[in-house]
Protein backbone atom coordinates (compact mmCIF):
# COMPACT_ATOMS: atom_id res chain seq x y z
CA UNK A 1 0.00 0.00 0.00
CA UNK A 2 1.46 3.31 -1.01
CA UNK A 3 1.53 6.17 1.47
CA UNK A 4 2.02 9.89 1.09
CA UNK A 5 5.49 10.48 2.44
CA UNK A 6 6.45 13.34 4.73
CA UNK A 7 8.57 14.80 1.94
CA UNK A 8 5.67 14.87 -0.48
CA UNK A 9 3.42 16.43 2.13
CA UNK A 10 5.98 19.03 3.08
CA UNK A 11 6.68 20.00 -0.50
CA UNK A 12 2.97 20.39 -1.10
CA UNK A 13 2.61 22.52 2.01
CA UNK A 14 5.52 24.70 1.07
CA UNK A 15 4.61 25.20 -2.57
CA UNK A 16 3.38 28.72 -1.85
CA UNK A 17 3.59 31.25 0.94
CA UNK A 18 0.08 30.40 2.11
CA UNK A 19 -0.62 27.03 0.53
CA UNK A 20 -0.54 24.85 3.62
CA UNK A 21 -4.01 23.35 3.86
CA UNK A 22 -6.53 24.83 1.52
CA UNK A 23 -9.36 23.98 -0.84
CA UNK A 24 -8.39 22.21 -4.05
CA UNK A 25 -8.98 23.86 -7.42
CA UNK A 26 -12.11 22.71 -9.29
CA UNK A 27 -11.67 19.79 -11.68
CA UNK A 28 -13.04 21.77 -14.62
CA UNK A 29 -11.64 25.07 -15.73
CA UNK A 30 -13.73 28.15 -14.96
CA UNK A 31 -13.06 31.82 -15.61
CA UNK A 32 -10.81 33.24 -12.92
CA UNK A 33 -12.48 35.63 -10.54
CA UNK A 34 -10.82 38.86 -9.60
CA UNK A 35 -9.17 38.55 -6.20
CA UNK A 36 -10.36 41.04 -3.59
CA UNK A 37 -7.89 43.77 -2.75
CA UNK A 38 -5.62 43.07 0.21
CA UNK A 39 -6.60 45.46 2.97
CA UNK A 40 -4.44 44.09 5.79
CA UNK A 41 -0.66 43.83 5.69
CA UNK A 42 2.43 43.92 7.88
CA UNK A 43 2.77 47.35 9.43
CA UNK A 44 -0.99 47.87 9.83
CA UNK A 45 -2.81 47.97 13.13
CA UNK A 46 -4.08 44.53 14.13
CA UNK A 47 -7.88 44.13 13.96
CA UNK A 48 -9.75 43.36 17.16
CA UNK A 49 -10.63 39.73 17.88
CA UNK A 50 -14.37 39.13 17.56
CA UNK A 51 -14.85 35.45 18.40
CA UNK A 52 -18.00 33.72 19.57
CA UNK A 53 -16.51 31.27 22.11
CA UNK A 54 -13.39 31.29 24.24
CA UNK A 55 -12.68 27.57 24.51
CA UNK A 56 -9.50 27.70 26.59
CA UNK A 57 -7.79 30.49 28.53
CA UNK A 58 -8.85 34.04 29.28
CA UNK A 59 -10.73 36.09 26.71
CA UNK A 60 -8.59 38.60 24.81
CA UNK A 61 -10.79 41.68 24.60
CA UNK A 62 -8.06 43.91 23.23
CA UNK A 63 -4.33 44.06 22.49
CA UNK A 64 -2.66 45.53 25.56
CA UNK A 65 0.13 47.99 24.94
CA UNK A 66 3.49 46.51 25.85
CA UNK A 67 2.33 42.90 25.35
CA UNK A 68 3.04 40.82 22.20
CA UNK A 69 0.46 38.44 20.71
CA UNK A 70 0.23 35.64 18.17
CA UNK A 71 -3.11 35.00 16.45
CA UNK A 72 -2.94 31.60 14.74
CA UNK A 73 -5.68 30.15 12.52
CA UNK A 74 -6.25 26.40 12.54
CA UNK A 75 -8.89 23.67 12.14
CA UNK A 76 -9.46 20.24 13.61
CA UNK A 77 -9.18 18.59 10.16
CA UNK A 78 -5.86 20.28 9.31
CA UNK A 79 -2.89 17.94 9.80
CA UNK A 80 -0.23 20.68 9.54
CA UNK A 81 -2.17 22.70 12.13
CA UNK A 82 -2.10 19.79 14.57
CA UNK A 83 1.60 19.29 13.89
CA UNK A 84 2.21 22.96 14.82
CA UNK A 85 0.52 22.71 18.23
CA UNK A 86 3.54 21.45 20.23
CA UNK A 87 5.67 24.25 18.79
CA UNK A 88 3.11 26.88 19.71
CA UNK A 89 2.86 25.42 23.22
CA UNK A 90 6.64 25.62 23.61
CA UNK A 91 6.69 29.24 22.47
CA UNK A 92 3.90 30.17 24.87
CA UNK A 93 5.81 28.61 27.75
CA UNK A 94 9.11 30.19 26.69
CA UNK A 95 7.75 33.73 26.41
CA UNK A 96 5.00 33.67 29.02
CA UNK A 97 7.12 35.66 31.46
CA UNK A 98 7.59 38.27 28.73
CA UNK A 99 3.83 38.73 28.40
CA UNK A 100 3.27 36.77 25.18
CA UNK A 101 -0.28 35.57 24.54
CA UNK A 102 -0.88 33.02 21.77
CA UNK A 103 -4.46 32.65 20.59
CA UNK A 104 -5.40 29.72 18.37
CA UNK A 105 -8.49 30.76 16.39
CA UNK A 106 -10.56 28.02 14.77
CA UNK A 107 -13.22 29.15 12.30
CA UNK A 108 -16.55 27.43 11.78
CA UNK A 109 -16.92 25.30 8.65
CA UNK A 110 -18.86 22.12 7.76
CA UNK A 111 -16.05 19.95 9.17
CA UNK A 112 -15.01 22.15 12.07
CA UNK A 113 -17.75 22.62 14.65
CA UNK A 114 -17.50 24.09 18.12
CA UNK A 115 -17.97 20.61 19.57
CA UNK A 116 -15.09 19.24 17.49
CA UNK A 117 -12.83 22.06 18.63
CA UNK A 118 -13.80 21.56 22.28
CA UNK A 119 -13.13 17.83 22.01
CA UNK A 120 -9.70 18.32 20.45
CA UNK A 121 -8.73 20.92 23.05
CA UNK A 122 -9.76 18.54 25.81
CA UNK A 123 -7.93 15.59 24.26
CA UNK A 124 -4.74 17.57 23.63
CA UNK A 125 -4.56 18.96 27.15
CA UNK A 126 -1.13 20.51 27.68
CA UNK A 127 -0.41 19.76 24.03
CA UNK A 128 -2.36 22.95 23.36
CA UNK A 129 -0.81 25.08 26.06
CA UNK A 130 -2.23 28.39 24.90
CA UNK A 131 -5.52 30.28 24.52
CA UNK A 132 -8.04 28.81 22.08
CA UNK A 133 -11.02 30.60 20.52
CA UNK A 134 -13.85 29.58 18.19
CA UNK A 135 -14.79 31.95 15.39
CA UNK A 136 -18.41 30.89 14.97
CA UNK A 137 -19.55 33.79 12.79
CA UNK A 138 -16.25 34.01 10.84
CA UNK A 139 -15.80 37.66 11.78
CA UNK A 140 -12.19 37.22 12.89
CA UNK A 141 -11.37 35.09 9.85
CA UNK A 142 -12.75 37.85 7.64
CA UNK A 143 -10.77 40.52 9.47
CA UNK A 144 -7.47 38.63 9.31
CA UNK A 145 -7.30 35.81 6.78
CA UNK A 146 -9.52 37.23 4.06
CA UNK A 147 -8.38 40.81 4.51
CA UNK A 148 -4.71 39.79 4.16
CA UNK A 149 -5.33 37.46 1.23
CA UNK A 150 -4.35 34.32 3.13
CA UNK A 151 -6.10 31.10 2.06
CA UNK A 152 -4.05 28.40 3.78
CA UNK A 153 -3.77 27.25 7.37
CA UNK A 154 -2.01 27.14 9.72
CA UNK A 155 -1.37 30.83 9.38
CA UNK A 156 -0.10 33.10 12.14
CA UNK A 157 -0.26 36.85 12.69
CA UNK A 158 2.22 38.38 15.13
CA UNK A 159 1.07 41.55 16.88
CA UNK A 160 3.86 43.60 18.42
CA UNK A 161 3.77 45.58 21.65
CA UNK A 162 2.21 48.57 19.92
CA UNK A 163 -0.67 46.57 18.42
CA UNK A 164 0.96 46.55 14.96
CA UNK A 165 1.15 43.50 12.71
CA UNK A 166 4.78 42.41 12.58
CA UNK A 167 4.50 39.12 10.66
CA UNK A 168 2.03 37.10 8.62
CA UNK A 169 2.92 33.53 7.73
CA UNK A 170 3.47 29.93 8.75
CA UNK A 171 3.94 29.41 12.52
CA UNK A 172 7.05 27.29 11.99
CA UNK A 173 8.99 30.54 11.47
CA UNK A 174 7.75 32.27 14.62
CA UNK A 175 10.97 31.76 16.62
CA UNK A 176 13.17 34.36 14.88
CA UNK A 177 10.20 36.71 14.67
CA UNK A 178 9.24 36.52 18.33
CA UNK A 179 12.85 36.83 19.45
CA UNK A 180 12.92 40.35 18.03
CA UNK A 181 9.29 41.28 18.64
CA UNK A 182 9.55 40.41 22.33
CA UNK A 183 12.83 42.33 22.60
CA UNK A 184 11.25 45.30 20.84
CA UNK A 185 13.84 45.29 18.03
CA UNK A 186 11.66 44.06 15.13
CA UNK A 187 11.75 46.35 12.07
CA UNK A 188 8.62 45.95 9.92
CA UNK A 189 10.46 47.40 6.93
CA UNK A 190 13.51 45.12 6.82
CA UNK A 191 12.94 42.08 9.03
CA UNK A 192 10.13 40.48 6.97
CA UNK A 193 12.66 40.23 4.09
CA UNK A 194 15.15 38.57 6.45
CA UNK A 195 12.52 35.98 7.40
CA UNK A 196 11.80 35.37 3.72
CA UNK A 197 15.50 34.63 3.20
CA UNK A 198 15.44 32.17 6.10
CA UNK A 199 12.40 30.48 4.59
CA UNK A 200 14.17 30.12 1.25
CA UNK A 201 17.13 28.41 2.92
CA UNK A 202 14.84 26.19 4.95
CA UNK A 203 12.79 25.03 1.96
CA UNK A 204 16.02 24.49 0.05
CA UNK A 205 16.48 21.38 2.17
CA UNK A 206 13.59 19.77 0.30
CA UNK A 207 15.20 20.57 -3.02
CA UNK A 208 18.34 18.60 -2.25
CA UNK A 209 19.96 16.46 -4.94
CA UNK A 210 20.88 13.56 -2.67
CA UNK A 211 20.60 12.36 0.96
CA UNK A 212 24.15 13.64 1.54
CA UNK A 213 23.15 17.07 0.23
CA UNK A 214 20.07 17.00 2.46
CA UNK A 215 22.15 16.29 5.56
CA UNK A 216 24.62 19.03 4.65
CA UNK A 217 21.84 21.60 4.34
CA UNK A 218 20.19 20.44 7.57
CA UNK A 219 23.53 20.80 9.37
CA UNK A 220 23.65 24.41 8.18
CA UNK A 221 20.13 25.05 9.50
CA UNK A 222 21.05 23.40 12.81
CA UNK A 223 24.05 25.68 13.26
CA UNK A 224 22.26 28.92 12.33
CA UNK A 225 18.63 28.33 13.32
CA UNK A 226 18.46 25.58 15.99
CA UNK A 227 14.77 26.15 16.68
CA UNK A 228 13.88 25.64 13.00
CA UNK A 229 15.99 22.49 12.80
CA UNK A 230 13.54 20.73 15.12
CA UNK A 231 11.02 20.68 12.30
CA UNK A 232 13.50 18.84 10.09
CA UNK A 233 14.22 15.95 12.44
CA UNK A 234 11.96 13.45 10.69
CA UNK A 235 13.37 14.41 7.30
CA UNK A 236 16.89 14.15 8.71
CA UNK A 237 16.09 10.66 9.93
CA UNK A 238 14.93 9.67 6.44
CA UNK A 239 18.05 11.10 4.83
CA UNK A 240 20.25 9.24 7.29
CA UNK A 241 18.41 6.02 6.52
CA UNK A 242 18.80 6.54 2.78
CA UNK A 243 22.48 7.42 3.08
CA UNK A 244 23.24 4.28 5.07
CA UNK A 245 24.02 6.11 8.32
CA UNK A 246 22.40 3.46 10.50
CA UNK A 247 23.84 4.74 13.77
CA UNK A 248 22.87 8.33 13.06
CA UNK A 249 19.39 7.30 11.99
CA UNK A 250 18.91 5.26 15.16
CA UNK A 251 19.86 8.23 17.36
CA UNK A 252 17.73 10.70 15.42
CA UNK A 253 14.79 8.28 15.22
CA UNK A 254 14.71 7.85 18.98
CA UNK A 255 14.60 11.61 19.50
CA UNK A 256 11.83 12.04 16.94
CA UNK A 257 9.74 9.27 18.48
CA UNK A 258 10.18 10.52 22.04
CA UNK A 259 9.27 14.09 21.03
CA UNK A 260 6.24 12.87 19.08
CA UNK A 261 5.04 10.77 22.00
CA UNK A 262 5.47 13.72 24.36
CA UNK A 263 3.48 16.00 22.07
CA UNK A 264 0.95 13.27 21.14
CA UNK A 265 1.80 13.67 17.46
CA UNK A 266 0.37 10.51 15.90
CA UNK A 267 1.14 11.73 12.39
CA UNK A 268 4.91 11.90 12.99
CA UNK A 269 4.89 8.59 14.86
CA UNK A 270 3.11 6.83 12.02
CA UNK A 271 5.44 8.44 9.49
CA UNK A 272 8.51 7.12 11.29
CA UNK A 273 7.06 3.63 11.76
CA UNK A 274 5.86 3.31 8.17
CA UNK A 275 9.17 4.60 6.84
CA UNK A 276 10.85 1.66 8.56
CA UNK A 277 8.43 -1.09 7.46
CA UNK A 278 7.20 0.18 4.08
CA UNK A 279 7.75 -2.76 1.70
CA UNK A 280 8.44 -0.34 -1.16
CA UNK A 281 11.23 1.37 0.80
CA UNK A 282 13.18 -1.89 1.11
CA UNK A 283 14.97 -0.74 4.26
CA UNK A 284 18.01 -2.84 5.12
CA UNK A 285 18.23 -3.94 8.77
CA UNK A 286 15.02 -2.13 9.79
CA UNK A 287 14.77 -1.01 13.40
CA UNK A 288 11.57 -2.91 14.15
CA UNK A 289 11.71 -2.13 17.86
CA UNK A 290 11.63 1.61 17.12
CA UNK A 291 8.86 1.06 14.57
CA UNK A 292 6.83 -0.89 17.12
CA UNK A 293 7.26 1.79 19.78
CA UNK A 294 6.21 4.52 17.36
CA UNK A 295 3.26 2.64 15.87
CA UNK A 296 1.95 1.49 19.25
CA UNK A 297 2.11 5.05 20.58
CA UNK A 298 0.35 6.41 17.49
CA UNK A 299 -2.35 3.79 17.85
CA UNK A 300 -2.87 4.65 21.51
CA UNK A 301 -3.13 8.36 20.73
CA UNK A 302 -5.76 7.75 18.02
CA UNK A 303 -7.81 5.39 20.16
CA UNK A 304 -7.13 2.15 18.28
CA UNK A 305 -9.35 3.23 15.39
CA UNK A 306 -7.21 4.96 12.75
CA UNK A 307 -7.08 2.62 9.75
CA UNK A 308 -3.73 3.83 8.40
CA UNK A 309 -2.04 3.56 11.79
CA UNK A 310 -3.53 0.11 12.43
CA UNK A 311 -2.22 -0.93 9.02
CA UNK A 312 1.27 0.27 9.98
CA UNK A 313 1.15 -1.52 13.33
CA UNK A 314 0.00 -4.72 11.63
CA UNK A 315 2.94 -4.51 9.24
CA UNK A 316 5.36 -4.13 12.14
CA UNK A 317 4.00 -7.22 13.87
CA UNK A 318 4.07 -9.12 10.58
CA UNK A 319 7.76 -8.37 10.12
CA UNK A 320 8.46 -9.28 13.73
CA UNK A 321 6.91 -12.68 13.08
CA UNK A 322 3.69 -12.34 15.07
CA UNK A 323 1.40 -13.20 12.18
CA UNK A 324 -1.73 -13.76 14.27
CA UNK A 325 -1.41 -10.30 15.81
CA UNK A 326 -0.80 -8.77 12.39
CA UNK A 327 -3.92 -10.37 10.93
CA UNK A 328 -6.00 -9.24 13.91
CA UNK A 329 -4.81 -5.62 13.54
CA UNK A 330 -5.19 -5.62 9.77
CA UNK A 331 -8.75 -6.91 10.14
CA UNK A 332 -9.45 -4.00 12.47
CA UNK A 333 -7.83 -1.61 9.99
CA UNK A 334 -10.17 -2.81 7.25
CA UNK A 335 -13.18 -2.40 9.54
CA UNK A 336 -12.20 1.21 10.32
CA UNK A 337 -11.17 2.21 6.80
CA UNK A 338 -13.03 4.60 4.55
CA UNK A 339 -13.92 3.43 1.07
CA UNK A 340 -10.98 5.19 -0.54
CA UNK A 341 -8.41 3.02 1.21
CA UNK A 342 -10.38 -0.11 2.14
CA UNK A 343 -9.49 -2.03 -1.04
CA UNK A 344 -5.75 -1.67 -0.43
CA UNK A 345 -6.09 -2.75 3.19
CA UNK A 346 -8.20 -5.75 2.22
CA UNK A 347 -5.54 -6.78 -0.29
CA UNK A 348 -2.88 -6.65 2.41
CA UNK A 349 -5.11 -8.67 4.75
CA UNK A 350 -5.54 -11.32 2.07
CA UNK A 351 -1.79 -11.47 1.61
CA UNK A 352 -1.28 -11.99 5.34
CA UNK A 353 -3.88 -14.72 5.52
CA UNK A 354 -2.53 -16.44 2.41
CA UNK A 355 1.05 -16.38 3.68
CA UNK A 356 -0.01 -17.70 7.07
Amino acid sequence: MKRTTLLAVTLALCAGSAAWAQDKAPATATPAKAQPATTLKVGDKAPALAVTNWVKGDAVTGFEKGRPYVVEFWATWCGPCIASMPHLSELQAEYKSKGLVIVGVSTKDPNNSLEQVQTMVKDKGDGMGYTVAYDGDKATNEAYMKASGQRGIPCSFVVDKTGTLAYIGHPMFLDPVLEKVVAGTWDVKTDPKAIADIQEEYFGVYRSESPADTLKKIASIESKYPSLAKGLMTFKYKAQMESGDTAGAAATGKVVVENAIKSKNAMDLNEIAWGIVDPEANVKNPDLDLALKAANAANTITGDKDAAILDTLARVYWLKGDKAKAIDLQTKAVANAQEGMKADLEKTLSEYKGAK
